[in-house]
């Protein structure tokens, strides 16, 4: 039961991710996107994924700084250090458990790629760990919307490379 119920919560926090592609101001969607991420945590908390849980959290936490223009070079160090250190601690799922840091370190060190293919690409690995981790948990909902995430982002590339073919 505890997992339906976890993969209805995420249900809704991918749906919610889905739709802030159509959000146009950026602050507006760092807020959606914050609270997109509390119900990751909470289907996290439901499937008792530690990991995700950090993660997630510190995430929103990033979310909130960014809105606040306080996302700085040194909070972004020292949120990769505390998210490393809290889940080396906490981290009660062995190596799997590890994807989401490595993912969101990823994230947060290329998070300001103007290169819209390589931010793509890095969206792309990163999502792709996460779609191993959600498939770990049982969050199946989110494993497909990761997988549907990364699909998108490779037809995007393509659509890129082709235009600049065009434009060659």
């Amino acid at each position: 039961m505890n997992v339906l119920i976890a993969n209805i919560v995420a249900l809704i926090a991918s749906i919610i991710m889905v739709s802030i592609g159509l959000i146009k101001k950026k602050k507006k969607i760092i807020y959606v996107q914050t609270i997109q991420i509390a119900l990751f945590v909470l289907s996290n908390i439901i499937l008792g994924a530690i990991s995700g849980i950090i993660i997630n959290s510190i995430s929103c936490i990033r979310n909130i700084l960014c809105y606040k223009n306080k996302l700085t070079k040194k909070v972004k160090i020292f949120i990769i250090i505390l998210s490393t250190i809290l889940t080396i601690i906490f981290n009660n799922q062995g190596v799997m458990g590890y994807l989401p840091l490595i993912s969101s370190t990823i994230y947060i060190i290329y998070m300001d790629l103007k290169n819209v293919a390589k931010y793509k690409k890095m969206l792309i690995i990163t999502l792709i760990l996460w779609f191993i981790y959600d498939f770990y948990i049982m969050s199946y909902t989110s494993a497909i919307f990761d997988l549907i995430s990364v699909i998108t982002a490779l037809i995007g590339i393509k659509e890129l490379n082709k235009k600049r073919r065009k434009q060659a």
